[in-house]
């Protein structure tokens, strides 16, 4: 409200503050010094007001001469500002701007994240979120991309970092602008050939990530954000489906699995999803989108239920698991994931066994040029990740 304002009155052509109150003196009958008995303003403070002498607006004095003069306050407002001193409008816009980031931004979060610095003044923060998002005005950030994200479903999430990761993903999708043309045809007929991937750990997710680019699927990498169980997301922009990938619980299988959970997404929801502009995967759904089917799909297509039976008998037997894996084209850790999976949901805890088998992901994140929260802006890291997608 107070930046329209602002916006207003730097473009306010009409009457001044002292030229209505003359006229409405003379319309009333009433004197200055009438007025100012009546309204309790001194004639100094009065006088500061009409004439734009006063130092700091008085907001209890404007009220009264907004009451006297019949005017709403706001407009009352964009009268007052214009031709105000600029060190006062700069004043009232930093208390905006602080305001504004205080609602918006987890600065906390974001400090721990790398994405702003403690010491950073205001001005560094709005260029940085600005530069970051590559918008005009940090009031961009909940105008444009609200009615980008959240206008067909009039709702949007109260929590911060969720709602910054949600559309800086966007953000990345939309500057990625994936030219190639989406047909659901050729995802069912790709989908699979992508299992055989997970053995080379260096480049099948890259070369994965390449393929479904190629047929208008936008696949990017994400960091996971701290507090949130964001395993993934599908979102619909300019009319083809765009995944992000989360390094949710540091896990090489995981990873795959969220892909193709994803990927179920694509499949099968994305007219539900089209409607929404995204869906969040391991979140509390919003739009009913069941979760167990997706996770069923990727489950059964990376290591079927009847075959893992099989295997989780000879789990202990590095080369009984490794010759498993090599015969259903998947790599060993995917074995290792869904035993330790099945193990808890009947209460036992295998979640810390078998680390050694599972491949860091350092290396292999460096490979897919990672969308993270402190590359300079997400403009640049979009041109990069567009540049390694394309083949």
């Amino acid at each position: 409200m107070i930046d329209s304002i602002l916006n207003k009155s730097f473009h306010y052509n009409g009457p001044s503050l002292e030229e209505l109150f003359k006229e409405k003196l003379e319309l009333s009958g009433l004197t200055k010094t009438q007025f100012e008995k009546l309204s309790g303003m001194e004639r100094r403070s009065l006088d500061a007001i009409l004439d734009k002498t006063s130092k700091q607006t008085d907001i209890i004095k404007l009220l009264k001469l907004a009451e006297f003069l019949e005017i709403d306050f706001n407009e009352l407002l964009i009268i007052h500002f214009n031709d105000r001193p600029i060190e006062e409008v700069k004043e009232l816009q930093s208390s905006m701007d602080i305001t504004f980031i205080n609602k918006f931004f987890d600065l906390k979060t974001l400090i721990s994240l790398g994405f702003i610095k403690k010491s950073d003044s205001l001005d560094v923060l709005k260029e940085r979120i600005c530069k970051f998002f590559n918008i005009d005005s940090i009031y961009e950030y909940d105008r444009e991309l609200n009615e980008a994200l959240y206008s067909r479903t009039k709702k949007s999430f109260s929590d911060k970092m969720k709602d910054f990761w949600i559309k800086s993903s966007y953000k990345y999708f939309e500057l990625i602008d994936n030219p190639n043309e989406y047909n659901r045809k050729n995802l069912v007929d790709l989908i699979p050939k992508i299992k055989p991937y997970t053995q080379n750990v260096e480049t099948g997710l890259l070369t994965v990530f390449q393929a479904l680019y190629n047929i208008g699927i936008t696949v990017v990498f994400q960091p996971s954000l701290p507090k949130t169980q964001i395993r993934g997301a599908t979102f619909f922009i300019n009319n083809k489906p765009c995944v992000v990938i989360t390094d949710f619980n540091k896990n090489y299988a995981t990873i795959w699995f969220a892909l193709i959970h994803e990927l179920h997404h694509v499949l099968f929801d994305l007219e539900t999803i089209e409607k929404t502009s995204y869906h969040l995967s391991g979140e509390p759904d919003l739009f009913l989108i069941q979760e167990d089917k997706a996770n069923d799909f990727a489950s059964e297509y990376l290591l079927s239920a009847e075959k893992m039976r099989y295997i989780e008998k000879l789990i202990h037997n590095k080369f009984m698991v490794e010759k498993f894996a090599k015969e259903c084209q998947i790599h060993p850790c995917i074995i290792y994931s869904q035993y330790q999976w099945r193990q808890s949901q009947v209460g036992n805890d295998y979640w810390g066994a078998f680390k050694e088998h599972f491949p860091s992901l350092k290396s292999i994140t460096k490979k897919l040029n990672v969308s993270n929260w402190d590359n300079e802006s997400i403009k640049e890291t979009a041109i990069r990740i567009k540049e390694l997608l394309t083949v």
